[in-house]
């Protein structure tokens, strides 16, 4: 939801997030997640918020005072607060941010070990904030907890020990090429052998890293950006079911119906008519 006033701008918005009991037993997990334009008067003072929060600064500068101690966060670094203790943030002067309260699995010993190592001001990539942005588009597109959990596991990594999650986003790198493809290609049939060419990796090992990489299978991947793609033109065009079918790439009408229906719940032609 779009925010302004109370020392925010304009264009900061914020989504909650609930997760399910499965994912608190075993996933990580946001409760809230944003980009915040702040201004000077944007100030923020809690007893507790059960959570870890980090900010992430993207310009400007946010300051925080926990414990009698207090932290300035600049460009590309990093807040990481225990709120389930009183804290104060606030801006100084203009500010922009992301920002993601989270907790789950082993959410308390990564803040601890983190801020044992580096403090809780800690200079960070941009993928940080990439990996913050992907949890927000989860939260926006698809709700994948298995997704946003990944998301947040590389963000602690990323946070946490810098080399290792070059590493790592080194290796996933080479994932987009293959996303990319399906993007472009979603209406055709794309085998996998032509997803790990794409990615330079053998069909077995291309699948294991996609689903580490992506939170689900290639093929899962596909018939998620399908049904997005034919959910835009449920909205966008009058063209029949069956149109809409094949253009997406679903061999048949049928199919694509049961498909949408078991994703969303909805039969297409009921999504069409939904009031946003």
């Amino acid at each position: 939801m779009d925010l302004e006033g109370n020392g925010l701008s304009k264009g900061s918005h914020m989504y909650f997030y609930t997760p399910s009991q499965s994912a608190k037993k075993l996933l990580y997990y946001p409760i809230a997640v944003g980009e915040f334009y702040c201004n000077g008067e944007y100030n923020v003072e809690r007893d507790n918020y059960d959570s870890i929060l980090a900010i992430y600064i993207l310009d400007g500068s946010i300051t925080l005072v926990q414990n009698g101690i207090r932290s300035s966060a600049q460009k590309d670094e990093l807040l990481l607060i225990d709120c389930y203790t009183a804290h104060r943030y606030f801006a100084d002067s203009v500010a922009h941010t992301l920002w993601v309260h989270f907790d789950g699995n082993n959410s308390r010993p990564w803040f601890d070990e983190i801020k044992g190592k580096k403090g809780q001001k800690i200079k960070c990539t941009r993928q940080t904030a990439e990996y913050i942005f992907d949890i927000i588009k989860h939260i926006k597109y698809d709700h994948s907890e298995y997704s946003i959990s990944n998301g947040l596991y590389s963000m602690l990594c990323d946070i946490s020990s810098e080399n290792a999650a070059n590493r790592e986003s080194r290796r996933f790198a080479h994932i987009e090429a293959a996303k990319k493809l399906i993007i472009s290609n979603y209406d055709k049939n794309i085998s996998l052998c032509e997803m790990a060419n794409a990615s330079h990796m053998s069909v077995s090992y291309f699948s294991k890293i996609f689903k580490e990489a992506a939170g689900s299978s290639p093929y899962d991947y596909l018939l998620t950006v399908r049904l997005d793609k034919a959910k835009e033109m449920l909205r966008q065009t009058d063209c029949s079911i069956e149109t809409i079918a094949y253009k997406t790439g679903f061999n048949s009408a049928s199919n694509f119906i049961y498909f949408f229906k078991k994703e969303t719940g909805i039969s297409p032609l009921k999504f069409r008519n939904l009031k946003f």
